[in-house]
């Protein structure tokens, strides 16, 4: 009797500890995943940032003449504007808009979507358009030289001079991600571990509207 006894003990405790080996072990893949993620999540948001910010300082830049419109649509998430970033003494027109996430119904997150980039050359004509980057936000706030806000967007063909900062808003979630485990999903959560990292600049002002 002893020794059966001896037997299931040690049947109910090898059993014990080869559950917590496997729960230690999906926690920690779990944990590399969301890790790597992150780390992707960033990069990508560092590249889409350098880009936006660096273009948006500079529209308005190689428009000499007072009577030309820099600013072309202001929207929520859409922006055009004119800026010579070629330098060939020609406005370009450079637009940026986001897609509808019914776009991206091949992914896992159900809120990504295409931040598209539209660069119209001043000289021939020439035009391109790209995806630059997959976000889950990207929403644009409008202020006057006063700083007071303007709203609601659209911004009105009539006051698009008087944009003189733009409010950006980019948020980057990793496209896949892994599942929680049965039974931890809380009211409210999402059902997998998606990374995410916000960028805002609230002072984004171009130096050339400043006419």
């Amino acid at each position: 009797m002893g020794t059966m006894i001896d037997l299931l003990g040690s049947l109910i405790f090898g059993g014990a500890l080869m559950m917590i080996i496997l729960s230690a072990h999906d926690t920690a893949r779990e944990n590399q995943s969301v890790y790597c993620n992150d780390m992707i999540v960033q990069q990508s948001l560092t590249g889409v940032v350098r880009m936006v910010e660096g273009e948006l300082r500079n529209m308005g830049s190689g428009c000499l003449s007072g009577d030309t419109v820099i600013v072309l649509v202001a929207d929520s998430n859409k922006f055009s504007f004119r800026a010579d970033l070629n330098h060939d003494g020609i406005p370009d027109t450079i637009t940026y808009w986001t897609g509808p996430t019914t776009e991206l119904l091949e992914t896992q997150n159900e809120m990504d979507r295409k931040l598209y980039r539209h660069f119209g050359s001043g000289a021939g004509g020439n035009s391109v358009t790209d995806v630059v980057a997959l976000v889950t936000q990207f929403h644009l706030d409008y202020e006057n030289k006063y700083k007071d806000p303007m709203g609601p967007t659209p911004i009105p063909s009539n006051q698009l001079r008087l944009v003189n900062v733009v409010v950006v808003t980019v948020e980057v979630q990793s496209p896949f991600a892994p599942y929680r485990q049965k039974g931890t999903v809380q009211t409210g959560q999402r059902d997998a571990w998606y990374s995410s990292s916000l960028w805002q600049q609230t002072r984004l002002v171009s130096q050339n509207l400043n006419r």
